[in-house]
């Protein structure tokens, strides 16, 4: 007589399988959630060159601070700027 199919075998195949998939779902969500919580780094105050700026809110105050900007050649600048255009 026949005997009849073990039945173990399987079971303890797809037991194997429901483990691996268990583990892998944990790790996807340990790495998606390690992922969201990376902040980006402190960037360092810029510094910014030029005269020291007062606290006087008056005219003359401001205008003697807009003196004291310098702007480089700005007109030199703007020629090139005005080449090109000119060249479209």
């Amino acid at each position: 007589m026949p005997s009849a199919p073990e039945t173990s075998q399987p079971s303890k195949k797809w037991s194997w399988v429901a483990a691996v998939v268990v583990v892998l779902v944990l790790l996807g969500a340990w790495l998606w959630w390690g992922s969201r919580e990376v902040a980006a780094p402190e960037e360092p105050a810029l510094e910014v060159g030029g005269p020291v700026l007062s606290e006087e809110d008056t005219t003359s105050a401001i205008e003697e601070e807009l003196e004291a900007t310098d702007l480089g050649d700005i007109e030199a600048e703007f020629q090139g700027i005005e080449e090109e255009l000119n060249g479209l």
